[in-house]
């Protein structure tokens, strides 16, 4: 099979030919149709955080293969999506276990096309998992920084199903991508202070702030937007946690994989909002494999509306 392989530390991968991995008794072989892009996989890339050589990525849908002797919930011929964080995902084929909460699937209901399905998992997980953390109700108010990325576009619609008013941040020219995600009042971080705009609209404080783009320097100026009592999150890693508590917040760097949305039950829960319309999946651009250089490296500089998917097929690439 083809997949993206990267074999040296440095490298930014390539499309190699490997064997097509076999399933033992409790694995399903899944013939990749599209893989979802994240921020982590060119963070995994860039840090060797994996034994070379490893193939890239993590999210994807399929189509099950084959399945091994004691998988039971799933057969030949199912459309599958979810998480394949040991085998990776820009490939032909990959495999993931039966049942895992470190690598999530569940079968893809028909209606749901494969590239929204593959741009689900860990965007939509950690989307999901913050806003459980939070247990916002209607009413209370939720701020994005960074809302028309991946993260921020599946929580601003999340909150907005819980009724929740969001007011999300991000540069000038996505305030319609912003508006159509369901935000309420929208603020171009290149226009004015974002902070001071928020004060503005929140005189008070906000109920919640969910942060996906901010330094460790930087977040902590997000606490005078808080209402006492109130919870920040980040998605990755900026926060001092003990700080914000000492100070009367309520805060966590969430590793969705160490959270309980990172299940099953989680996908489902995501691929039924999207079967209700409840989330609209952002599909920024969708790349053939041989692409995925290109698609890292426009992931990791930023300024994405929504998700890039790579499309896989299952002949000679």
């Amino acid at each position: 099979m083809q997949a993206i392989v990267v074999e040296h530390l440095g490298e930014e991968g390539s499309l190699r030919e490997i064997p097509v991995p076999q399933p033992g008794p409790d694995e399903i072989l899944v013939r990749v149709t599209a893989a979802g892009v994240n921020p982590v996989d060119w963070k995994i890339r860039d840090g060797a955080r994996k034994p070379l050589p490893f193939v890239l990525g993590q999210d994807f849908a399929g189509v099950v293969s084959a399945a091994g002797a004691n998988v039971n919930a799933y057969k030949q011929g199912d459309r599958i999506f979810g998480i394949a964080r040991k085998h990776g995902a820009y490939a032909q084929f990959t495999l993931v276990p039966q049942n895992s909460h470190g690598e999530p699937i569940a079968h893809i209901p028909a209606d749901v096309g494969d590239a929204d399905a593959a741009a689900l998992p860990t965007a939509g997980l950690t989307a999901l998992a913050a806003l459980d953390m939070m247990q916002l109700h209607e009413g209370q108010t939720l701020v994005i920084f960074g809302v028309t990325g991946g993260v921020g576009s599946f929580a601003a619609q999340i909150a907005k199903s819980r009724g929740a008013r969001v007011i999300g941040t991000s540069h000038s020219g996505h305030e319609n991508d912003a508006r159509e995600l369901g935000v309420d009042d929208f603020i171009a971080y290149d226009k004015q202070p974002p902070v001071d705009a928020v004060k503005r609209f929140l005189p008070d404080g906000a109920d919640a702030v969910l942060d996906v783009v901010d330094d460790g320097t930087t977040i902590q100026s997000i606490q005078s937007i808080i209402r006492p009592g109130g919870w920040i999150i980040s998605t990755i890693g900026a926060l001092d946690v003990e700080r914000f508590k000492k100070q009367g917040f309520r805060a966590s760097n969430i590793v969705m994989n160490e959270t309980p949305e990172s299940s099953h039950d989680g996908l489902r829960q995501l691929a039924r909002m999207v079967e209700q319309g409840t989330v609209r999946v952002v599909i920024a651009a969708e790349r053939d494999l041989r692409e995925a250089a290109q698609a890292l490296q426009q992931s990791k500089s930023g300024g994405i509306t929504g998700k890039l998917v790579l499309t896989v097929e299952s002949g000679t690439i």
